[in-house]
């Protein structure tokens, strides 16, 4: 049996400032199919929008709230709510507050990163 403690694990901190805690995935649990992550993202911050290309993910809002974006729609993520993204979805999520966001991010396969595309690397200059 394995037991984590989640605020024992190393953080993360994305370019765009949200801070992931893996805490359960191939990296470190011996899970093969998934990634389980502490997602923090602090006051005024947006996630920088992307999609995947193999994983779906879910979002489930712990504390806080966000204004989730998927493919062109919008709504408000509260505390005891989820989402899920499907491959290929466009998403981002922005915390609008003065609290930080906090969910737990589940991937299917597991999260890596070459496994994300962003808007930026989406548009190839002429």
């Amino acid at each position: 049996m394995q037991i984590v403690t989640i605020s024992d694990c190393p953080d993360y901190t994305a370019p765009d400032f949200a801070v992931a805690k893996e805490f359960m995935s191939p990296r470190m649990s011996g899970l093969k199919n998934l990634s389980i992550a502490e997602i923090t993202i602090p006051p005024g911050v947006t996630v920088k929008k992307h999609y995947h290309l193999e994983s779906e993910e879910v979002y489930q809002v712990i504390a806080g709230s966000g204004m989730m974006f998927i493919d062109g729609e919008t709504e408000m993520l509260k505390p005891g709510q989820a989402v899920s993204i499907k491959v290929g979805q466009w998403h981002s999520i922005a915390n609008e507050n003065e609290s930080p966001l906090v969910m737990i991010v589940t991937c299917a396969p597991a999260w890596s990163a070459e496994d994300q595309v962003f808007e930026e690397e989406e548009q190839q200059p002429e």
